[in-house]
């Protein structure tokens, strides 16, 4: 007894010690639910909510080095950025030099933790809101306009802490002239050392699709919590 006691206690004190380090993102949507690994990417060193063309150029790079191909897709994936843990969404691929013209649009609606930071691609050009009530959350409404040849869009929110979540909710606006791929929708994770895709969907009839999120324990947190558990269960036993 007082050496399950001594381990609990123990336990108790590493998982205070250990900072909240949220790593992971669970997806949920109407398929099921997966994780998402975050990685380091070197962009959003800019002040909010400015999200350059060149740094979202480096984020397609860095997929493209990995075999992920992003043009005509929407590209979604937890990465560790200047401003903290980022949920990033890349739409469409931009080869880095801005916008010439538009002929594609995409309508997105995102609510997430109010103590979160935004960054959004041609910001002064896009039509978009962001309603901030003074407490609970947050909800960015934006169009997305881009020309579907040789550029994109994106946004992220930023500073992710566990337990935060949010909602997307997508509507293609080009319909039938969509410039998406059928699997419109693909999810990078860093998972064995590398950038890969580990889920996909597609606009539903009404060229609509959504989905929610939460920020969860990234190792060592995790590791504790689950030997917490097994100790208590041993205990009980």
């Amino acid at each position: 007894m007082q050496l399950s006691r001594l381990i609990t206690t123990s336990l108790l004190f590493c998982l205070v010690a250990v900072p909240a380090n949220a790593s992971i993102i669970q997806i949920s949507h109407d398929s099921g639910t997966f994780e998402l690994n975050s990685s380091p990417m070197n962009i959003l060193n800019t002040a909010s909510p400015y999200f350059s063309s060149t740094d979202l150029a480096t984020a397609h790079e860095i997929l493209s080095n990995w075999g992920i191909s992003t043009d005509g897709k929407i590209t979604i994936l937890p990465i560790n950025t200047f401003a903290g843990l980022s949920f990033l969404t890349l739409i469409d691929k931009e080869l880095g030099a801005g916008d010439t013209g538009s002929n594609a649009s995409l309508g997105i609606t995102s609510t997430a933790s109010s103590s979160l930071g935004m960054y959004i691609n041609d910001y002064s050009q896009d039509i978009w809101q962001l309603v901030t009530p003074p407490f609970g959350s947050q909800t960015l409404g934006a169009t997305f306009a881009w020309g579907s040849v040789g550029s994109g869009d994106g946004f992220a929110w930023t500073g992710l802490t566990l337990g935060d979540t949010f909602a997307y909710s997508f509507n293609d606006l080009d319909g039938e002239a969509s410039t998406f791929d059928d699997e419109a929708f693909q999810f990078a994770s860093w998972n064995d050392g590398g950038w890969e895709i580990v889920a996909t969907s597609t606009f539903d009839a009404n060229h609509a699709w959504e989905f929610s999120g939460m920020t969860i324990p990234g190792p060592p947190a995790a590791l504790l919590v689950a030997a917490l558990t097994l100790s208590y269960r041993r205990r009980r036993q």
